[in-house]
């Protein structure tokens, strides 16, 4: 995507996919930025390489920050580089409910308490900051709202903010109609399988949201997938037929598995592998309540308060 002025910044995580993609882009001789990286001093020396690559002066040169949304890997950064560039930082208003929220020590121990975890396990969470919904510190004090239909110049190619929720409730895709470009965020990945979970706030149903996103993708027209993880891709409607392919099949596991009474975190044990680090079980558990929720929604399961904790059944 170079030719057209835009380029992929690739910053390094400390979980799970590795690292993140973001995208600089330059207009006019000012750059807009799209996403900003996790939270560490790993983000701020990806950012000092790029800046002197590309010889920008962050302090005069960066015009505007936009986010796809607000999980800490793309959003998570942006008041540090807020407070570097002076650029605003534009984000979906759902998106920035969500970004403000918090966890309470006793609400967070309640909801994974009731969803089968090991009490043991719930302490050892909280102390991970990756896994709290948490404000990002410091919070960006310029923060423009981000609409669906909202225009910008990215490089070379106009870009209009599309709004293709599931991942998160607010998520912002950025489409250019000319050359069929999407910059995906987290919507849409190659590597790995689009992540969609529940963990207690936020859509209650958010796989049922994401598949009726899927089916209304697949009719557009899409030559190439820029995605916040993995590699680029070509095969748009290919990847959209597997993605829900994917979830179909999971839904259907996890019916399976809920008929003799479940916790939530048995049922996620039983579909994932049992050598995973909490952090990963922690992910693991989300997408399986993203399907608890949408089959608890559509009438397929039942749940039952069984002392602290929520089991679920099929009738």
């Amino acid at each position: 995507m170079e030719e057209y002025g835009i380029f992929q910044v690739t910053i390094p995580l400390p979980y799970w996919n590795d690292n993140v993609h973001c995208y600089l882009a330059k207009r006019e001789g000012k750059w807009i930025i799209v996403d900003t990286g996790l939270k560490w001093e790993a983000t701020r020396k990806t950012w000092e390489e790029v800046f002197a690559k590309h010889g920008i002066d962050p302090t005069k040169d960066i015009e505007s920050i936009v986010l796809t949304h607000q999980h800490g890997d793309h959003f998570g950064f942006s008041g540090l580089l807020q407070e570097w560039t002076g650029a605003p930082v534009h984000l979906n208003e759902i998106d920035r409910e969500l970004s403000l929220y918090g966890w309470t020590p006793e609400t967070f121990q309640a909801y994974y308490l009731s969803a089968g975890l090991p009490q043991e396990s719930v302490l050892q969470l909280q102390e991970n900051a990756a896994a709290f919904v948490r404000p990002t510190s410091p919070y960006p004090t310029d923060l423009q709202p981000l609409n669906a239909g909202d225009r910008f110049q990215l490089g070379e190619l106009a870009f209009e903010a599309i709004h293709l929720p599931g991942h998160t409730p607010g998520h912002i895709c950025f489409y250019n109609e000319q050359k069929k470009l999407l910059i995906s965020g987290d919507h849409m990945t190659r590597e790995t399988m689009p992540y969609i979970s529940y963990h207690g706030y936020g859509d209650s149903n958010p796989l049922q949201t994401y598949l009726a996103t899927l089916s209304k993708m697949q009719a557009m027209e899409i030559a190439a997938v820029l995605p916040g993880h993995g590699p680029i891709f070509y095969d748009a409607q290919e990847r959209i037929a597997e993605v829900i392919d994917y979830y179909r099949s999971r839904l259907d596991a996890v019916r399976e598995l809920a008929a003799g009474g479940r916790t939530a975190y048995e049922i996620s044990l039983a579909i994932f592998p049992a050598d995973r680090s909490l952090f990963q079980k922690w992910i693991d558990l989300g997408e399986t309540n993203a399907c608890l929720q949408y089959l608890l929604t559509n009438g397929d399961l039942q749940v039952r308060e069984e002392g602290s904790q929520k089991k679920y059944y099929r009738d």
